[in-house]
């Protein structure tokens, strides 16, 4: 049982090309239903890791970069194939968030940084993340005004969670640094 948060961040990156491939087919109910169960596992691997202290170095990469993949992916399906181009400026900016969070991870990891898990602010942002695209999806007639709301929500969020991890983010590289010198 201690493993199952692992496995079901694991089943998460399972879901992103079946959400794309429904994506893709226009069967935009199922691919709503697949990035929601996406996002419920992810709050469910969390909750279980945390309650029952199962968590892990491996599963301190693994949700985070399950995470990452997923909404890389939502960018970029919805940015080619669901999305007025009005909106393509925001999942641009959440696209290149996300690839730059996955490049520093990938560096931390490298540098066998040991990790503490999220914070509260990058989990809202993902929260409003899930819950805004799983709403797009579903509801593609969804008014451009509500749109643009959900959307500045979440990039503002996005913002905010990425000024505060920065200075996380210095202290593990001078973390880092100490233990090499």
């Amino acid at each position: 049982m201690r493993h199952l948060p692992n496995v079901i961040s694991g089943f998460r990156v399972v879901l992103i090309p079946v959400f794309i491939f429904f994506m893709v087919s226009g069967e935009k109910m199922a691919a709503a239903i697949i990035l929601a169960v996406s996002g419920l596992s992810d709050m469910a691997d969390g909750f279980l890791a945390r309650k029952f202290g199962w968590t892990s170095q491996t599963g301190k990469l693994l949700d985070p970069l399950a995470d990452k993949l997923t909404q890389v992916s939502v960018c970029v399906v919805l940015m080619v194939y669901d999305l007025p181009p009005g909106f393509r400026p925001f999942f641009a900016f959440l696209l290149i968030k996300d690839v730059l969070m996955l490049v520093l991870g990938g560096y931390l990891f490298k540098k066998q940084v040991s990790l503490e898990g999220s914070k509260w602010f990058g989990k809202l942002t993902t929260v409003l993340f899930y819950f805004t695209t799983t709403l797009i999806v579903l509801v593609p007639g969804l008014r451009f005004e509500v749109v643009l709301a959900m959307l500045t929500l979440v990039v503002l969020s996005a913002l905010i969670a990425g000024v505060k991890y920065a200075p996380i983010f210095l202290k593990y590289i001078a973390q880092r640094k100490t233990l090499n010198d």
